[in-house]
């Protein structure tokens, strides 16, 4: 716990950030998270977490014979957020969003896809009116990395466009991605530390006895 250990902080961190960030520019107003710690290090094992995020605005339907469509009111930037992670057991790791119109999932390894499927919603219940699969390929393997054995995690490959879009950002002289901005990465810190607390993972600085 010292060094910071434990699912939350180890791969709690993919699930919530693709949550935020089907919530741009938007902070829960509440969070619950629930889990299980190991005894002898005090780090967490797995964790339930569930965000709400408030509606823009609460646009309410029509009650009268105008409303040809549907009566179900609408909250537009609302939203629930339900993640689950943990380090005792290996999840199908899939991320999935969900909205009026459709589902996107991304598909497993979740943290590092390759692959998206959207489904678009037809009229009737679990009726689909499309559904679409997009592939986003990998940078194949060097012969180094061939003869080295080739990764330890799966699609570690993708890890190429992160570091071109770094380098496309200190060549640039800004000091933040826009793809994912240091606010962003900020309020992921802070929702983490929420749902640490909640579980009763005591703080790394509080561990290590900083203030």
């Amino acid at each position: 716990r010292k060094l910071g250990g434990g699912s939350s902080l180890v791969v709690g961190p993919y699930p919530l950030a693709a949550a935020t960030m089907f919530f741009p520019n938007s902070e829960p107003d509440q969070i619950k998270a629930v889990g299980q710690l190991d005894a002898t290090t005090g780090v967490d094992l797995q964790v339930g977490m569930t965000m709400s995020f408030p509606p823009t605005s609460n646009v309410q339907p029509a009650m009268d014979e105008s409303n040809v469509d549907e009566s179900t009111p609408k909250l537009p930037g609302a939203g629930v957020a339900v993640l689950s992670f943990g380090v005792l057991c290996e999840s199908v790791e899939e991320t999935t969003m969900i909205g009026t119109k459709g589902r996107m999932t991304l598909q497993s390894p979740g943290h590092c896809p390759t692959r998206l499927t959207v489904d678009v919603k037809a009229d009737g219940r679990g009726a689909k009116a499309e559904s679409n699969v997009y592939e986003y390929a990998l940078p194949e393997d060097t012969e180094e990395i061939k003869k080295a054995g080739g990764y330890f995690y799966p699609n570690s490959a993708g890890f190429a466009y992160e570091a071109a879009g770094v380098a496309r950002c200190i060549a640039a002289g800004k000091l933040e991605a826009p793809q994912f901005t240091l606010d962003e990465t900020m309020l992921n810190l802070k929702l983490m530390d929420e749902a640490r607390r909640q579980i009763g993972v005591a703080s790394v600085d509080a561990v290590n006895g900083f203030h």
